[in-house]
């Protein structure tokens, strides 16, 4: 276990995580875990439905993103990006 004075809660952090999830995420870059390209998530390929949606790597066809939708919560499945980095326009720092 990390012992830390300045440690707290995950709450201490939705400002700066809530970052990651206020702008077009399209724009976002996903590395892929199998073949290492990178690609804008808008860019990548979309199988499935509002239930179920799998987004795969242009390059190479692996699967890097999963979103499903049930019973009212939202799950996003991100084993196969390696990295998802999002380079926010100037204007949004």
């Amino acid at each position: 276990m990390i012992d830390d004075a300045r440690s707290s809660d995950g709450n201490a952090v939705a400002g700066p995580l809530g970052r990651f999830f206020a702008f077009d995420i399209t724009r976002m870059i996903v590395t892929c875990d199998a073949c290492g390209s990178e690609s804008p998530l808008g860019a990548l390929r979309r199988y499935g439905d509002k239930m179920g949606i799998v987004l795969r790597c242009v390059r190479c066809g692996e699967v890097n993103l999963r979103a499903l939708e049930f019973n009212g919560a939202l799950s996003l499945d991100a084993r196969g990006a390696t990295r998802l980095t999002f380079r926010p326009p100037v204007d949004l720092l």
